[in-house]
């Protein structure tokens, strides 16, 4: 079974893509730039990208899943569930507990992201609930168990946080904020893709093909 947060793993690692849109191809009134954020701002910022950083390596560090027999598979997984959905309802409640964002529109960026870290928090609810059901002691009830765990992680799928962070792209004094925020710098520099085990590293810029 391969239970590795492979349907949360787009959480763990998505890139904001805080540039700049390209100009009108016909000329226009350049627009007036954003008034720059203060101290308070970069801080909000910063705090709001911790805690959706802190969820992410968090699903980088479950515990592993034990395969040596269907009980002992029932129980990791059950575990791996647990920490999931109790770190997403940690990052829920982190961001409830945000102060007032001292940047016009963060509130609405805060909720919007809440709002997805609600649906992935019920998603691992409800399949915590499956894992329950699952039969260790019949092989044909283990599979069909497990595979119905399976199609209900599967709607994490479902949770589009890529939209919910493109509204904060779209308002430029909190993307630039976010740009001087340490704790957003992962957005900016995700870290590289491992290789599949098995498979040569992707090289890097200036190394040998």
């Amino acid at each position: 079974m391969r239970f590795r947060a492979t349907s949360l793993a787009a959480l763990a690692a998505i890139p904001l893509a805080l540039s700049a849109c390209g100009a009108a191809p016909a000329p226009a009134p350049a627009p007036a730039p954003p008034k720059a954020a203060g101290p308070e701002g970069i801080e909000w910022a910063g705090r709001l990208c911790g805690l959706v950083n802190d969820f992410s390596a968090s699903q980088k560090n479950l515990p592993a899943v034990d395969k040596s027999n269907t009980q002992a598979m029932k129980n990791s997984v059950v575990a791996r569930l647990d920490t999931a959905s109790k770190t997403a309802d940690d990052t829920v409640r982190g961001l409830q507990e945000l102060p007032p964002s001292p940047i016009e529109g963060g509130d609405q960026v805060n909720q919007g992201i809440r709002d997805g870290f609600v649906q992935i928090r019920d998603v691992l609810v409800g399949a915590r609930a499956k894992a329950d059901q699952v039969d260790p002691n019949d092989k044909q009830k283990f599979t069909e168990g497990m595979t119905a765990l399976q199609t209900e992680l599967q709607k994490s799928s479902q949770v589009d946080l890529n939209s919910k962070f493109g509204a904060l792209e779209k308002n430029q004094q909190l993307a630039g904020a976010a740009k001087q925020a340490p704790g957003c710098k992962p957005f900016f520099n995700p870290a590289p893709a491992q290789p599949a085990p098995g498979q040569p590293a992707p090289a890097q810029p200036g190394q040998p093909q």
